[in-house]
């Protein structure tokens, strides 16, 4: 008995030629020439998961039909012509929707979703202009919504179950509504219009903060956030560091604050990487004014004896 169809890369225009097994659980039909989806693909009952990666697809309407509303648990509809999310009403087990690189202007009618075991939101590189209709997907753990046309972080309260929220390149001015996103491990907001950091002081579960190339002058409100690995805050206004910064990331291991405004490498550099000498394995600085000290590496790797990178170099 067949349960999966992979036609990945057979550049069909419709699936008329292909037998569709009544037994199939998986299909893949990505990068094809697809624009409709063929009904005998709407009639498989056991469907748990559907690729339609890289098609044609303007109107993806047609899956409110769907047999296998009570069965589809993965979704995909990444890099197609979509305007409008369809309609996902009686959808009860999806657990991963993938909408990326399409034309989607907002994200109302995922209101209609009934499953409550989502899971992964993806509806990056669209031209969604706020977040709507989410705060009843309370099991999402992944939401990415990154390269569109957001301004404010708003209406995802109540996803207290979240760990990673993407959201860079977008049009966000101010940190904000993650009080309650305690459980957050990754955060991207990347690219967008911050001019500080306040607002993360509740996440203190991250692991991994992403804030390059934004407006940042002043690193702040990093002292709840004991359990930090990673920093990214290259490409904003940073033109000094103080211990105090820094003293709570103990467990720090990548810190990127390349292209900023950092003067010198000098004593009161060394002073401010004091709280994270002993972890921190990689450090970029290139960029600043104090990488064109002509002892640039020598001094960076005595301030920092764990040192296995520096910029794009290894050790």
């Amino acid at each position: 008995m067949t349960t999966e169809l992979d036609l990945t890369n057979a550049h069909l225009p419709d699936l008329s030629g292909t037998e569709i097994p009544p037994s199939l659980t998986a299909v893949d039909l990505t990068a094809n020439r697809l624009r409709t989806i063929d009904p005998r693909i709407l009639g498989l009952q056991g469907l748990r998961s559907i690729n339609f990666r890289q098609n044609l697809i303007a109107n993806a309407s047609a899956l409110s039909t769907s047999c296998a509303k009570g069965a589809m648990e993965d979704l995909e509809l990444r890099d197609n012509h979509l305007s409008v999310i369809p309609s996902l009403k009686g959808f009860t087990e999806l657990r991963r929707l993938e909408c990326s690189y399409n034309q989607i202007r907002n994200l109302l009618p995922l209101a209609d979703l009934d499953s409550t075991k989502l899971e992964e939101l993806y509806v990056a590189s669209n031209k969604v202009t706020a977040m709507a209709a989410l705060s009843h997907l309370g099991a999402l753990t992944l939401l990415e919504l990154g390269s569109n046309r957001i301004r404010a972080i708003e209406n995802i309260e109540t996803l207290t179950g979240l760990r990673e929220l993407w959201l860079g390149r977008n049009r966000i001015a101010k940190v904000d509504g993650l009080a309650t996103l305690t459980n957050l491990r990754r955060i991207s907001l990347q690219s967008n219009r911050l001019t500080s950091m306040s607002g993360l002081e509740h996440c203190t579960s991250l692991e991994e903060l992403y804030l390059s190339h934004n407006g940042i002058s002043t690193l702040e409100g990093l002292a709840p956030l004991g359990r930090l690995k990673i920093l990214d805050v290259s490409s904003n206004r940073i033109t000094q560091l103080h211990v105090a910064d820094l003293v709570a990331l103990t467990q720090l291991e990548d810190l990127w604050l390349n292209d900023n405004q950092l003067p010198a490498i000098d004593a009161a550099l060394d002073k401010a990487l004091d709280p994270v000498r002993h972890s921190l394995t990689c450090i970029y600085l290139e960029g600043n004014p104090a990488a064109q000290d002509p002892q640039y590496k020598r001094k960076l790797t005595n301030m920092l004896p764990k040192l296995k990178q520096l910029d794009s170099n290894f050790l």
